[in-house]
């Protein structure tokens, strides 16, 4: 009679229930660990038994970024299901979070450009792309996507982030995780929970966030990934917030997680997390200790080896030190994912036809268009279909950077800008000159930089950021030094200036006085107040997958015209840190005499407390106009829903993608209320002279604030609802 667990007709559920008593302790332990880099165990990726044993204890899950064959991954899932006892297959975790990561899977754009798309109904149909693609290869557990509030443009992961915006980041996380998810992979939102906004901008740094910010602001995509997504599974931060390591917080990962929340599926540890309960946060005095606190705080699988839940969890389960129901809860929990996700019926990779196909790169390219950011444009913009010579110039003109989580043999592959304009206009209309190094100055370089600049009818810079991934490093590598990584997990920085290489290069670019475009291809927001007074053109294009040239040329050219807006404030420097829009009204401005160099004032003696450029802000080739804001009805009870409606009209004379967002105030409240805050976005694309209305619904939870209780409460009072520059107000009775 076959096994109730192996019968799929049977719930998640009723198939754990039945596995779960018929494991041994060994059985159970081996799947709350992973096996991390099975390619350096096995030469060539060559399956074998012999190899596999000394690991087997640890094979609940493996874990690969290396791209490892079809045949391995479905040796591998043959021997689990056919020569184990219980046959239980191993769960393959990877990462996704703008692409599978795998050497022939399709590069997007990084996240925090998927911000600036503003677009869920694309963001499903990429996310969908990444999840054919992860499952091909035999994936089944992604640790995506990132949905971290990014506060601190310092910190080096804010381009794995969507942006500052609770609101904005839970619509593209939630998009996100059902498409993926679709195919039958576990999504892991990280980094849970307010990763975001560590002390001074530093990686891992503490967390000072209070618990009615955590609930309003910083967990919020969380708490929607788990809701509205039905994420399977969760990583939290190794980080600590308010003085507890997250990965130790009972509250944090049951409480909240799992009672409040509503999550079902299983926490895996941010990879050396548990260790760092001991090494780092110094509030474990060593394995045993930190695997105990992890566990029952609510940590289900620890990665990226057994430390904490190596022999010393064993130990203390068989002494009975740890109860044995604190086991078969971490593992029902796997288990029941790996029920979900159907990975018992078939475990196995898939084609490798379904990788970087035709519809994936269109989408990649349509993607990239989207993302960016037209910052400025005195009328250079878009060029001409035949502008004479160009001048290319800067370290990221022939190289596309495609961010964080990239293999190094996709990042090669990436179509860069001078790429593009070559195929574009004939490589004899193309001057290129690097002009300098990502942080390092060449004279030679720099001089010739500008003679091509002279000899061009327009010039385009490409600047920004270089990042990578782990030991990778990539894109700023011809200088003879070791290469320069500007962003980036653990890259973090005191400066949001474009390093003084290339702010150099471009003041002298500039002085030549060819009409000079600037192109930003960067994983952070960056302060660039000389180039805002200077430059005549200014596209931010973040890092735009692998057909980022090709997006790039279609914008400058007018084929795609700019539709992003702002993930993330500009701050004028660092020293206006911290810059975000949804502030307390006592955060600034309260003097109303913002000074200058020139006029000392108030709030800031020499400067506006404003940013560089706001949250939402992007510029177009055409023009959009707004009318006829309606609220229905204008009063209404708290358990009531409002209908916001507006006109938008194309009224230039280019086809074009507005972004119309709404944003929502509080009048007053008893809880200081925010000035403002995003709760309603749709992207419209409209022809020259073409109207159509969007239609907004706002409810409970748009109008209410967290109490004393911790809990949301709705106000009666006045509300304001801004749409596109109007205004209209509402009232709670």
């Amino acid at each position: 009679m076959t096994p109730i667990y192996k019968d799929p007709a049977y719930t998640p559920e009723e198939r754990t229930a039945d596995l779960l008593p018929r494991m041994t302790l060994d059985e159970k332990l081996q799947q709350m660990r992973l096996f991390n880099d099975p390619g350096e165990w096995f030469p060539d990726y060559r399956f074998s038994e012999e190899k596999l044993l000394p690991h087997l204890d640890r094979c609940g899950a493996i874990y690969c970024t290396d791209s490892p064959p079809a045949r391995f991954i479905n040796d591998l899932q043959d021997y689990f299901l056919h020569h184990t006892r219980l046959g239980i297959p191993v769960a393959v975790h990877s990462e996704s979070l703008h692409g599978a990561m795998h050497r022939d899977a399709t590069v997007f754009p990084q996240a925090l450009g998927l911000g600036a798309a503003r677009n869920t109904a694309l963001m499903s149909e990429m996310a969908d792309h990444i999840g054919r693609e992860t499952r091909a290869v035999g994936v089944r557990q992604t640790y995506a996507p990132n949905l971290d509030i990014s506060r601190d443009p310092r910190w080096g992961r804010v381009e794995e982030n969507f942006g500052e915006d609770p609101y904005l980041t839970s619509r593209l996380g939630v998009a996100y995780i059902r498409a993926l998810q679709s195919h039958g992979i576990a999504a892991s939102p990280k980094h849970y929970v307010a990763h975001g906004t560590p002390e001074s901008g530093v990686n891992i740094a503490p967390v000072h966030a209070g618990e009615r910010e955590l609930r309003e602001t910083l967990a919020v995509p969380f708490e929607k990934a788990f809701r509205e997504g039905g994420a399977l599974s969760v990583m939290p931060a190794y980080s600590e917030l308010d003085g507890m390591p997250v990965h130790a917080s009972y509250f944090l990962l049951t409480r909240l997680l799992r009672e409040e929340f509503g999550f079902q599926g299983h926490a895996v540890s941010d990879f050396g997390a548990v260790n760092m309960l001991s090494s780092v946060h110094h509030a474990a005095q060593d394995a045993h200790d930190a695997g105990l606190m992890a566990l029952r705080a609510g940590i289900d699988v620890e990665a990226p080896s057994p430390w904490g839940f190596g022999e010393c969890l064993k130990e203390a389960v068989e002494s009975g030190e740890v109860p044995m129901a604190l086991i078969d809860r971490a593992v029902s929990r796997v288990l029941y994912v790996k029920f979900k996700t159907g990975l018992f019926e078939n475990p196995y990779a898939g084609e490798p036809s379904d990788l970087r196909t035709p519809a994936a790169l269109s989408c990649a390219r349509r993607v990239a268009q989207e993302t960016a950011v037209l910052l400025k444009n005195d009328g250079l913009l878009p060029l001409k279909a035949d502008p004479g010579r160009v001048a290319l110039i800067g370290p990221n003109a022939a190289y596309t950077q495609l961010g964080d989580y990239t293999l190094h043999e996709a990042a090669v592959r990436g179509v860069s800008v001078r790429q593009a304009f070559e195929e574009r206009l004939g490589k004899e209309n193309v001057l290129y000159a690097r002009g300098c190094h990502i942080a390092y100055e060449d004279a030679a370089l720099l001089a010739d930089a500008v003679a091509q600049a002279r000899a061009a009818d327009v010039a385009v810079v490409v600047l920004g950021d270089n990042s990578s991934f782990y030991r990778e490093s990539w894109g700023d590598d011809e200088s003879g030094r070791p290469p320069v990584v500007t962003c980036g997990e653990g890259y973090d920085v005191t400066d949001l200036a474009l390093p003084d290489a290339q702010e150099r290069l471009l003041e002298a670019v500039c002085a030549t006085g060819t009409p000079t475009v600037l192109v930003l291809m960067s994983g952070r927001p960056h302060s660039i107040v000389w180039a805002k007074a200077h430059v005549p053109a200014i596209l931010e294009a973040w890092y735009p997958g692998e057909q980022g040239g090709y997006a790039i040329a279609d914008l400058l050219f007018g084929d795609a015209n700019p539709s992003g807006k702002l993930p993330i404030s500009i701050p004028q420097s660092v020293g206006h840190l911290p810059c975000y829009y949804n502030r307390k009204a006592s955060a600034f401005n309260i003097y109303k005499r913002p000074g200058s160099p020139e006029s000392p004032g108030r709030d800031y003696v020499f400067s506006s407390p404003e940013p560089l450029f706001p949250f939402g802000y992007g510029l177009s080739y055409t023009t959009f106009a707004y009318s006829r804001l309606t609220v229905t009805p204008q009063a209404l009870g708290a358990e009531e829903t409002v209908t916001v409606t507006v006109d938008v009209t194309n009224t230039g004379d280019r086809a074009g993608r507005e972004t119309v967002e709404l944003y929502l105030r509080d009048r007053v409240c008893r809880i200081t209320p925010f000035v403002r805050r995003l709760r309603g976005f749709e992207k419209l694309e409209l022809a020259p002279g073409e109207t159509k209305t969007a239609v907004f619904t706002l409810g409970f939870e748009d109008f209410a604030f967290i109490n004393e209780e911790m809990r949301r409460e709705v106000e009666p009072g006045e509300f304001d609802v801004e749409v596109g520059g109007l205004t209209a107000s509402f009232r709670i009775r």
